[in-house]
């Protein structure tokens, strides 16, 4: 590349999406430069994501990052289990049951389990494998200050965190991935909207809670009054170090008047409970997101798109969908091969996805502020036993809907996009808990184990792949011709074993470079030209957004 020649792709913003596209886009053969104001990774311990679902893992296997994940150090005899109680030494109430990762097995749905890793581990993951790939161009201390925008191309506004001389990088794409006050969304003139949700105050708190829990090894306790939830434990590292949140808080309060120790005295049951308070903070719980993900050559990504309340940890993994999308697009767009339709799909297929998963996470958040079936879980008599054993049979099938989600994680579907063929078939129910495999175009490709423990969705990410059983050989030529003479990176894999095939229902099913379905059918159309123009943005296609 020459001195004035633009970098392909600028990312603004080194958190776990702006390094996991970067880490994406480098398997793909491009280069990236990315900018962060902070002076290095994010190593200090805060109370930030911790949840991996399932297709995040999935995508980690397909980084060549999963094993480092599982092994960064969060205990793997850990039970995912939230316990319900008026205080650690209190009234239990009841228990949402998780095995361990160690004691929990695989999902048939799936190549992976949900995993936990704190998220200053999971940074630690990204940088390290960012920086061994050597694709990427990590300046620190780098702020964005602004951006402008060309017909070929973007300008951003740079400015050094510490000779504070200003510095201007010319881009052919730029990716904003620097969080819910993002520079580059407010740049180019993006509306954030949403609602906000109120305040909760949390504290990073070490603390062994064992010596004061009489309940049980668990991943989070939940505190019940006659006024609904009003504080938590919730693990970081699955050692001593939890967050402690008080939730109801409506204002912004002042965190050095504010009496942390008598919440966590009240939370542990314990007047002379031994804890360090590490750090106190107050966060703004809300819904918002952007009113287009896509501005020109300007795309967002993650927390500068879409924030949701935690409740859930939808927000990271919904982050991690939004790179996974958006790596495949670039690549077509600066290879040549994609076609400018490319850009507003991915607009079309992530945005919605964003919207129902803020929903989701909202409605988990509702069910914590309930107060009905509560007076009593205080009291000593039969009717306040029963209160508290109803309401814990209760509280653990709603809160199974947000911590064991299997269907937000994997059931999403791109079916109104301009880039999937529809064959008219009707999609399974979109639930929380519940996950149907299908190849319905759109969807998720399914999973299969094939031999020597790979999966079907090891078969996906670099390319498109045309999965084929008992079709005819000639097609494969005709098709595999055709995508060479465009450029479309295209393997043609004989799918084996009748539950793979049972799965799959058709002869031919074409999946994307991200694992979702862009056609399937019993024999290729007669217009494959036509079929791979559409799948890779050539072709204008009439659509709803």
């Amino acid at each position: 590349m020459g001195a004035d020649s633009p970098i392909d792709v600028l990312i603004v913003g080194a958190g776990p999406v702006g390094l996991a596209l970067a880490l994406d886009l480098g398997q793909r053969g491009i280069r990236t430069t990315i900018i962060e104001q902070r002076s290095g990774p994010d190593t200090e311990i805060q109370a930030k994501a911790s949840v991996l679902d399932e297709r995040t893992m999935e995508y980690c296997r397909s980084l060549g990052i999963a094993d480092t994940v599982v092994n960064a150090g969060y205990p793997e005899d850990l039970p995912g289990d939230t316990v319900f109680s008026t205080s650690l030494d209190g009234k239990y109430i009841g228990r949402l049951s998780m095995p361990s990762a160690k004691d929990r097995p695989v999902p048939p749905e799936s190549s992976e389990m949900m995993r936990r890793c704190p998220q200053f581990l999971f940074d630690a993951v990204l940088s390290r494998a960012v920086a061994a790939q050597r694709m990427a161009d990590i300046r620190y201390s780098t702020e964005c200050i602004g951006c402008i925008q060309h017909s070929d191309g973007v300008t951003v506004l740079a400015k050094s965190s510490e000779s504070r001389e200003h510095e201007e990088l010319r881009a052919r794409y730029v990716i904003g991935c620097d969080g819910p006050a993002s520079i580059i969304r407010k740049a180019v003139g993006i509306e954030f909207e949403g609602k906000d949700l109120g305040y909760s105050t949390s504290a990073i708190v070490n603390v062994d809670l064992s010596r004061y829990c009489t309940f049980g090894r668990a991943e989070r306790y939940v505190f019940i009054s006659p006024e609904g939830a009003w504080g938590n434990f919730t693990t970081i590292d699955g050692k001593k170090m939890w967050r402690f949140t008080v939730v109801g808080v409506t204002e912004k309060i002042d965190l050095s008047t504010f009496d942390i120790d008598h919440w966590l005295r009240r939370a542990i049951g314990c007047e002379d409970a031994e804890y360090i308070v590490v750090k106190m903070t107050q966060w703004r719980r809300s819904q918002y997101v952007a009113d287009r993900f896509v501005d020109g050559r300007v795309f967002l990504a993650g927390d500068a798109a879409h924030v949701m309340s935690p409740t859930g940890g939808h927000g990271l993994n919904t982050g991690l969908g939004d790179a996974r999308d958006l790596s495949w697009m670039l690549q077509g767009l600066l290879e040549g091969w994609g076609g400018e339709s490319l850009i507003n799909a991915y607009n079309i297929e992530r945005r919605p996805i964003a919207l129902r998963n803020c929903a989701s996470s909202s409605r988990n958040f509702q069910i914590w502020k309930d107060r009905i079936g509560r007076d009593k879980v205080l009291e000593n008599s039969p009717e306040a036993d029963e209160q508290r054993r109803a309401l814990g049979e209760q509280l653990a099938v709603t809160a199974a809907q947000e911590f064991q989600a299997l269907g937000i994680a994997l059931g999403y579907n791109y079916a109104d996009s301009p880039l999937i063929v529809s064959d008219g078939s009707l999609a399974p129910p979109d639930e929380a808990r519940t996950y149907i495999q299908t190849s319905r175009p759109g969807h998720r490709a399914p999973h299969v184990w094939l031999e020597d423990n790979k999966s079907t969705i090891d078969l996906f990410g670099k390319t498109f792949v045309l999965l084929r059983y008992e079709a005819d050989p000639e097609e494969e030529q005709i098709i595999s011709r055709a995508a060479r003479q465009i450029g479309i990176p295209l393997v043609c894999v004989n799918l084996q074993g009748k539950s793979a095939q049972a799965l799959y229902e058709y002869r031919n099913v074409l999946v994307r470079p991200d694992g979702m379905v862009a056609w399937r059918g019993n024999s290729l159309p007669r217009d494959i030209q036509g079929l791979l123009d559409q799948i890779r943005g050539a072709l204008t296609v009439s659509t709803s957004s």
